[in-house]
């Protein structure tokens, strides 16, 4: 018996203020999408996305609460059918937005291949296991549960979106995201296990994936996975592609990433083609030897910012400029995810057919 079809949507909304979901109230009261239907919800929130961001919680107390009163159900019941991924800071041509995921059953039968969502909430990963090398198999084996709720091949996914939990201190929250990455390379079969426990153990940030993104902190107890791809079984005319990014101004992987979805960036996208651009996710990282194409950015040398602002600004420059759009959602901490000072651009489209 063949499965049946299901759609997926992508919705990019307005974000006035933290507590301003009016846009996406207004998107569920017209039913595109039903709340019923979402399983992500994603935010670029005003803060400076330091460890003591607040806008980060406060948003997500806010669309909780809008979602349990869509849903008629507790606030406290909503984590378990929505993940929240929230990055805080809008340095440069960034700007503050919501971009919501759901999935419904398809009128007609499938044909082709359209975006596919997969999701999946592991159990509590024990304290002892989180920012070790066993945090590898336990971040693999979620996202294999969430590709497999998805309909997904791996090499058919082209981004792993993962909130996970992390130790204390930067150091271990470094570490955790960099097991959290490497154990999502495992299961999308870029890497064997005993290669993403050797690059772990070393540090080696050659080892690296262009199609995951990790968030970890310490009020994460599971790994919460939501994956994006390009599947059969899947209606709809929206689909995802993705590009490496060796260095924070490598627009021409920028632009090929757009061109794959059939978009031009001559320089920049059209009015006509920038509203077929649906979404844009991003994750950078500060080059390690603080060059960009042999020049030496100072970044240590300015205590007035912190680097990984000055690296997200400049990373959403580089991507703004060829979409025109400020809707992008540019995340920071990207340990094996792009190149070390690179990092890596997936977006979302409606494509011609």
């Amino acid at each position: 018996m063949t499965a049946p079809s299901r759609i997926a949507f992508v919705r990019c909304l307005e974000l006035p203020a933290l507590d301003d979901l009016s846009a996406l109230d207004a998107a569920f009261a017209a039913g595109r999408p039903r709340a019923g239907h979402v399983v992500a919800l994603l935010a670029k929130t005003q803060g400076d996305g330091g460890p003591a961001d607040t806008s980060r919680a406060a948003f997500v107390a806010s669309a909780r609460a809008l979602l349990a009163r869509h849903l008629a159900i507790p606030p406290e019941a909503v984590d378990e059918r929505v993940a929240f991924v929230v990055s805080g800071g809008i340095e440069a041509s960034a700007a503050p937005h919501m971009i919501v995921l759901a999935r419904a059953p398809a009128a007609r039968p499938a044909q082709g291949t359209a975006l596919a969502i997969g999701r999946h909430v592991s159990a509590a990963v024990p304290a002892a296991v989180v920012g070790t090398a066993a945090h590898i198999e336990a971040a693999a084996a979620a996202v294999r549960a969430a590709l497999a709720d998805g309909g997904l091949q791996p090499r058919a996914a082209h981004l792993a979106l993962i909130k996970g939990p992390a130790a204390a201190g930067p150091a271990g929250i470094s570490a955790a995201r960099a097991a959290t990455a490497l154990g999502a390379a495992v299961a999308l079969g870029e890497i064997s296990s005993a290669a993403a426990t050797a690059a772990w153990r070393k540090r080696d940030l050659a080892v690296w994936s262009a199609r995951v993104a990790v968030s970890s902190a310490g009020e994460f107890p599971c790994h919460e996975v939501v994956v994006l791809g390009n599947a059969r079984g899947w209606s709809g005319d929206l689909r995802i592609a993705h590009r490496a990014m060796a260095d924070l101004v490598d627009l021409r992987s920028v632009v090929a990433g757009l061109g794959e979805l059939g978009l031009v960036a001559a320089p920049q996208l059209s009015r006509t083609d920038r509203a077929r651009l649906v979404a844009t996710i991003a994750k950078g990282g500060p080059p390690p030897d603080e060059m960009l194409r042999g020049v030496p950015m100072g970044l240590s040398a300015d205590s007035s910012q912190p680097a990984f602002r000055r690296v997200r600004g400049a990373l959403a420059g580089t991507i703004v400029a060829a979409t025109g759009d400020p809707f992008a959602f540019v995340s920071g901490g990207s340990e094996h995810q792009g190149p070390p000072g690179g990092g890596l651009v997936a977006f979302v489209a409606k494509v011609r057919r």
